[in-house]
C-alpha cells in the first residue's frame, strides 16, 4: 500500500530572479510590509517561500473538496438543524479551505466565545487564515493559546507547526526555535524535514552554530530525497564556509568526502539512487583517499543495485574488491557482488554466488554481521537450487553469531526448516522447540511450534503434535499457522467440531465489547458526530482518530473511528486503529465477535466484478478478495512506486499483453476503471496458477515474477506446497504469500463459505 509522500517545497528559482530583477528596477510597491520582508527572505533557499501556502502544510490545511471544504468559486453551503455557533465555525473553516482566508478568519474570531467545545476548531482554523492571508503575526497570537495546550486536541500539534511556522514568516528565529523543538519531541514524518529545516535557519539566525549544524545534520541524512534537505545543504555549506566566531573544532561539513559519502548511502536507503550516483562519480573527485574512493565505488554499487541494474553494480563492487582484497569493506563489496549475480536467474552466475559467498565466510578476522548476511544468503541460493544439504550445512555456520534478535530468529528458522527438509527429524524438533523457548515473541514463533508438530508427527509423537497444533490453533486462530494447525489437526482426528477460538479467562478485546460510562468519551464522540453533522467529516474522523489513540482500550471510538475512516476511504488509517485496539481480536476471535469489522476490514467489494471473472475457472472468490486486498486495499486509483495501477496492481506492459490474449486494448488510463482491472487481474491470476500448478506458487509468481518462481519450482516445489512457503528465499514475496492465504481463510469464516 503506498506510503505517506513528503510534501514538497515549490521551485523558488523563478521567485529570486523577480526579487533580483524589481531589486535593479526600483522599490516594489508592497501593501504590507510583511508581505515585503518574505520576499526579502525567500532569496535563501532555506528562508520561508514567497507565498505561505507553498510551505509543506499538514492534512488539516489541505483538506480539499474531496474531504472538507470546497474549491474556491463555489458557494459554500453548511447543513440545517445545527446550532448558530457551529453553523458560523462550519461556514468559517470551509471558507479558509476554499481560499477566502480573511473572511473565514474574521467569521472564526466572532465565533470563538460562543464555540464551546469546538473552540479547537475555531482557534486553529482562525490562526491558519491568518496566516494563508500573509499576517504571520496576527496568526501566531491566534494560535497562541491552541499551542499552549496542543496535547489536548486533535488539531494542537498542527496549531504548534502553523505556529512555528508563521513565526520565521515574522521574523522572530527565537520563537520559531522554541516551536519547532516542541514539534520535533514528536515528529509526524511528512512534515519533520520542513521544522528540522525551520529549526536550523533559526539556530543559524540566533548564533548557535553547532545546534544548527546539528539540525541539519539530521535534516540531510535522515531525510536527504527532500526538498527541506536540498535547502538544508545549502545553509549547511554556507556555515562551512564561514569561519566559526567561537573558534571550535570544525562541525559538520556537507562536502567533505566523508559525508558526502555518508549522504549518498543515506540516498540509496531512502529511494534516492539517481540522487546518490549523481553524488559520487565513477571517478574519486581529487582530494579523496584511496580508501574513501574505495568506500564510493561501494556505495555507487549499492545505488545500481537498487537501480535494478546487476552488472553495473557487480562491476562497481570489484572496483571496492580491488583497492584493497583482504579489507573488510572488500568483503561486504563480495556478498553483495553474490547477490548480483542470484539476480541474472543463470545456474553459472547461482554458482559464482556460491563461490563468492564461501569466500566471505572464510574470511579472517571476526564480523559477525557480514558472517550472518553472508550464510543465510548462501543457504537460500543453494535451497533455491535443490542442495538441501549443503544448504543445511551453510545454515548451521549461523550459530552462535552475534546479531541482533530479529536476524538471529531468521537464521535459526531457515536453519530448522532445512534441517526438516533434509530429513533429520530429530534435529529439526530439537532446534524447533529450543526456536520457541528462545524467541516466543517472534513473528514465526507459532510456524516454530506447527513445524515442530509436523516433526514430532514423522517420529511417531503424534499426541504430542496434537498438543502443539492445539495450543497454535486455539490460541491464534485467525493466522497462517492456526489456519495450518487447525487443518492438521483435523486431518488426525483429534478435534471435533470447531477449535475454541481463544482459552478461557484470555478473551481478546473485541468490537462489541461492553464499556463503561466515560463522560470523557461520550465529549469526544459528541464533539466529532456535531462536526459530521455540521458538514465537516474529515475532521470529524481526524478527531476520532485523536480520541481512539489516546485511549486504545476503548472499542466504542475504535469503531466510530474506524467507521469514519472507511466512509472517508482512509483505510490505512482504519487499520492501524483495528490492530491498536482490537488486535488480539483479529488474531483470536470468532466470526461473531469480528462481524462489526467485516464490512470494513475484509469486504468483498465489486463482488459481481469478481464472479463474473472467475467463471469457469474454479477459482474460490476469496482468494481473488484477499488479492485485491494486498495489492489496493480495494482502492481502485491506486498506484504503486513502480507504475503499477488499480485494484489488482498491473503494470501497464502486462495488461496490454494479457488485454491481447481476452480481446480487449486497454490504455492506462483503462486500468483504473474497476470492471476492466479486475478483468484483467483475474485472466493474468489464471495464467499464473495455470502455469505454477498451486496456488502458492501462482501467488509468488503474481508478486515476484515467472522467472523467477520458475527457478524455484525447480529447486524445491516437489517438496508440496506448505515447504514451498517456508523456502521462499525472499522475504517480502513469503509473507504475501501467507497474507493472502491467511485472509482468504478469514473471508471464508467471516462470510461462512457464502460466495
Amino acid at each position: 500500500m503506498k506510503q505517506p509522500e513528503i510534501p514538497r517545497f515549490s521551485d523558488r528559482f523563478g521567485a529570486v530572479i523577480i526579487i533580483l530583477f524589481l531589486a535593479l528596477a526600483g522599490p516594489a510597491q508592497a501593501a504590507k510590509p510583511v508581505a515585503q520582508t518574505d520576499k526579502a527572505r525567500a532569496a535563501e533557499p532555506w528562508s520561508p517561500p514567497p507565498r505561505p501556502e507553498d510551505a509543506p502544510l499538514p492534512r488539516s490545511a489541505r483538506l480539499g473538496a474531496d474531504e472538507d471544504g470546497t474549491p474556491a468559486g463555489r458557494t459554500v453551503k453548511t447543513p440545517g438543524g445545527i446550532t448558530e455557533s457551529l453553523r458560523e465555525i462550519a461556514l468559517g473553516v470551509n471558507e479558509v479551505l476554499s481560499g477566502d482566508h480573511r473572511q473565514g478568519a474574521a467569521r472564526l474570531a466572532a465565533a470563538l466565545p460562543q464555540a464551546g467545545d469546538q473552540a479547537d476548531v475555531a482557534a486553529y482554523y482562525q490562526g491558519l487564515g491568518l496566516y494563508l492571508a500573509g499576517d504571520a503575526p496576527a496568526a501566531l497570537a491566534a494560535l497562541d493559546g491552541l499551542r499552549a495546550r496542543a496535547s489536548q486536541s486533535f488539531l494542537g500539534r498542527d496549531a504548534l507547526y502553523i505556529a512555528m511556522e508563521s513565526a520565521a514568516r515574522a521574523g522572530r528565529p527565537e520563537r520559531t526555535l522554541a516551536l519547532a523543538e516542541a514539534w520535533l519531541t514528536d515528529p509526524e514524518p511528512s512534515l519533520a524535514p520542513a521544522v528540522w529545516l525551520q529549526a536550523a535557519a533559526a539556530a543559524t539566525a540566533l548564533g548557535q552554530r553547532r545546534k544548527a549544524e546539528d539540525f541539519l545534520r539530521h535534516l540531510i541524512l535522515d531525510f536527504p530525497t527532500s526538498q527541506s534537505a536540498k535547502a538544508g545543504l545549502a545553509l549547511a555549506e554556507k556555515l562551512a564556509a564561514t569561519p566559526d566566531p567561537a573558534g571550535g573544532a570544525a562541525g559538520f561539513d556537507p562536502s567533505a568526502p566523508d559525508t558526502v559519502l555518508l549522504r549518498a548511502e543515506a540516498l540509496v536507503e531512502k529511494g534516492g539512487a539517481e540522487a546518490a550516483l549523481a553524488l559520487i562519480p565513477e571517478a574519486a573527485p581529487p582530494g579523496w583517499t584511496p580508501a574513501q574512493a574505495a568506500r564510493g565505488a561501494y556505495v555507487r554499487g549499492k545505488a545500481l543495485f537498487r537501480q535494478r541494474k546487476p552488472q553495473a553494480a557487480y562491476e562497481a563492487f570489484a572496483q571496492a574488491v580491488a583497492a584493497d582484497p583482504s579489507s573488510s569493506l572488500a568483503y561486504w563489496a563480495r556478498y553483495h557482488q553474490a547477490r548480483c549475480l542470484w539476480r541474472s536467474l543463470r545456474a553459472e552466475d547461482a554458482e559464482r554466488g556460491v563461490a563468492l559467498l564461501r569466500e566471505v565466510l572464510a574470511a579472517p578476522g571476526r564480523d559477525d554481521p557480514l558472517k550472518e548476511v553472508a550464510a543465510r544468503h548462501l543457504a537460500l541460493m543453494l535451497a533455491e537450487r535443490g542442495r538441501f544439504a549443503e544448504a543445511s550445512d551453510a545454515a548451521g555456520q549461523l550459530k552462535g553469531l552475534a546479531v541482533p534478535p530479529e536476524a538471529a530468529a531468521q537464521g535459526a528458522a531457515l536453519g530448522a526448516i532445512l534441517r526438516y527438509v533434509t530429513g533429520d527429524m530429530a534435529g529439526a524438533e530439537a532446534e524447533l522447540a529450543a526456536f520457541a523457548g528462545r524467541f516466543p515473541d517472534d513473528d514465526w514463533a507459532d510456524g516454530a511450534r506447527y513445524w515442530r508438530g509436523k516433526a514430532l508427527t514423522n517420529l511417531g509423537r503424534g499426541q504430542e503434535a496434537a498438543g502443539l497444533w492445539m495450543e497454535v490453533a486455539a490460541g491464534r486462530p485467525n493466522t497462517y499457522y492456526g489456519g495450518r494447525a487447525a487443518a492438521a489437526l483435523a486431518s488426525l482426528g483429534e478435534v471435533k467440531g470447531q477449535v475454541v477460538a481463544s482459552p478461557p479467562g484470555k478473551s481478546p478485546r473485541c468490537p462489541d465489547a461492553s464499556e463503561p460510562p466515560s463522560p470523557a468519551v461520550s465529549a469526544a464522540l459528541a464533539k466529532a458526530y456535531a462536526l459530521a453533522d455540521a458538514g465537516l467529516p474529515a475532521l470529524a474522523e481526524m478527531a476520532l482518530e485523536f480520541s481512539a489513540k489516546a485511549a486504545p482500550d476503548r472499542a466504542d471510538l475504535a469503531m466510530a473511528h474506524i467507521r469514519a475512516a472507511m466512509d472517508g476511504g482512509r483505510r490505512t488509517a482504519a487499520m492501524r486503529t483495528a490492530w491498536r485496539t482490537f488486535g488480539g481480536c483479529l488474531l483470536r476471535g470468532t466470526p461473531a465477535e469480528l462481524m462489526p469489522l467485516r464490512d470494513a476490514l475484509y469486504p468483498r467489494a465489486y463482488a459481481g466484478e469478481v464472479v463474473t471473472a472467475l467463471n469457469g475457472s474454479g477459482i474460490d472468490p476469496d482468494v481473488i478478495y484477499s488479492l485485491i486486498r494486498q495489492e489496493s486495499f480495494f482502492d481502485p486509483k491506486a498506484v504503486s512506486g513502480a507504475g503499477a495501477v488499480g485494484l489488482m496492481q498491473l503494470m501497464p506492459e502486462t495488461a496490454k499483453a494479457v488485454g491481447k490474449k481476452i480481446g480487449i486494448r486497454p490504455e492506462r488510463a483503462d486500468l483504473f476503471n474497476p470492471v476492466v482491472n479486475i478483468r484483467l487481474g483475474v485472466a493474468f491470476f489464471r495464467e499464473r496458477l495455470a502455469r505454477e500448478g498451486s496456488l502458492a506458487a501462482a501467488l509468488a509468481s503474481y508478486n515476484a515474477g515467472e522467472n523467477r518462481v520458475a527457478v524455484w519450482n525447480t529447486g524445491f516445489g516437489g517438496l508440496g506446497e506448505e515447504l514451498f512457503v517456508e523456502l521462499i528465499p525472499f522475504t517480502e514475496t513469503r509473507d504475501y504469500v501467507r497474507r493472502i492465504t491467511t485472509n482468504a481463510m478469514v473471508y471464508e469464516r467471516l462470510y461462512l463459505g457464502k460466495n
